[in-house]
């Protein structure tokens, strides 16, 4: 059952909000002020808080940086209740790290919408922790069996994440991304052909529970926009936006390896654009972090 802990000085408010959760099926712990629901929050590890403004004492927005601030409990949502309606209070609230705002009086429907979109972004992210561990253990397999396998894909991992903060990737898309950058070529530490270490990195990861999306970045990375890549032979239009980034990117990483220069590297990989093979637009972005590489070689050698 999940659990919701509401945090409030108004007793007869939290008695109501309280049968509300009991009714919709939550498990429900009670504070009526800033100290005492912090104190609660690190020994019942709530779901989510929803957390009045004006407390006694420690006040909402006090509480709530406090809250942001403790590793117990600095990834639970928080749902800020308000009766304060002005733009600078929400800044204030989000500055602390506050998830939602409610104003009151509360809608009970929106209530319910809310608690259960803020309690599902927890479970993600908590799988995304979980996965976290999981890559850093099969990153150090390969670490373990080829230490040039494990460059490269730190090297592709980098150049990933860096266009895709240039692409406005959200959260959930950059540590897919990052994840499939890192891991993408798993299958070469025990074959080195072709076609074979895609099926065999596929293989690999195929117990996982991130295997569902995992699989398109070791499957498919060496795909074409055109349609002339392996083993699947995918279009553009059947690529999701990550999977062309790793690709263009991943393609990127072996043309510097062999030709040991990033403009020669470029203009070839422009010249394969050309044949529709690769993105213009991720192109450009990976012309973009080169730019600001050299930039920031400039600051610091001056």
């Amino acid at each position: 059952m999940d659990k919701v802990l509401i945090i409030d000085d108004n007793k007869q408010n939290c008695e109501i909000i309280k049968d509300l959760l009991y009714a919709w099926g939550y498990c429900v712990y009670l504070a009526f002020d800033g100290f005492d629901g912090f104190k609660l929050a690190t020994r019942v590890n709530p779901d989510v808080i929803l957390l009045d403004v004006m407390l006694p004492g420690m006040n909402g927005f006090e509480t709530c940086k406090k809250l942001k601030e403790t590793e117990e409990t600095e990834n639970i949502p928080i749902i800020m209740l308000t009766v304060l309606n002005e733009i600078e209070d929400k800044i204030r609230g989000y500055n602390v790290g506050a998830d939602i705002f409610l104003s009151k009086p509360i809608v009970y429907q929106e209530l319910k919408n809310r608690i259960a979109w803020a309690i599902k972004s927890k479970r993600v992210f908590d799988n995304m922790e979980q996965i976290d561990n999981v890559t850093l253990s099969l990153l150090n397999i390969i670490r373990l069996k080829d230490t040039n396998i494990y460059l490269h894909c730190k090297d592709v991992k980098n150049y990933c994440e860096k266009v895709g903060k240039i692409l406005s990737l959200n959260d959930y898309e950059m540590k897919q991304l990052i994840i499939g950058a890192y891991l993408h070529d798993i299958g070469k530490i025990f074959s080195n052909t072709s076609l074979e270490h895609v099926e065999i990195g596929e293989n690999i990861v195929s117990d996982l529970n991130m295997y569902k999306w995992l699989k398109v970045f070791i499957r498919n990375h060496h795909e074409k926009m055109n349609g002339n890549g392996f083993p699947d032979g995918l279009k553009s239009s059947e690529m999701s936006q990550n999977l062309k980034i790793l690709i263009t990117v991943n393609r990127f990483i072996e043309l510097l390896d062999e030709l040991k220069d990033s403009e020669a590297s470029i203009f070839k990989l422009s010249d394969e654009c050309e044949k529709g093979e690769f993105s213009i637009e991720i192109i450009k972005a990976i012309r973009q972090v080169l730019e600001d590489e050299r930039f920031i070689e400039r600051i610091n050698y001056n």
